[in-house]
């Protein structure tokens, strides 16, 4: 899987929404890997049981459509001091 809960990442160039940054909520059971998501602003969704388009800031999108934004690890590697 690509994410875990707490991760941001952004929708693929395969969503109609590419480049939206969304947090990851939680996993959803099913047989694809899939995430509850969240954006600050609402998207374009089409609900899975009406198969009704909505604007929604909560949605559910399948692992593959998500790219995680990682940055660099903190970790201050300087052991000794410096003496002048």
């Amino acid at each position: 899987m690509n994410c875990k809960p707490g991760d941001l990442a952004y929708l693929s160039n395969e969503c109609v929404q590419a480049g939206v940054v969304v947090e990851v909520l939680a996993a959803v059971p099913g047989e694809l890997p899939t995430w509850r998501c969240r954006s600050r602003t609402p998207i374009s969704c089409t609900r899975a049981l009406t198969g009704k388009q909505e604007m929604s800031t909560s949605f559910v999108v399948e692992d593959r459509y998500l790219r995680p934004i990682s940055g660099v690890p903190v970790k201050d590697e300087c052991e000794d001091e410096v003496t002048a």
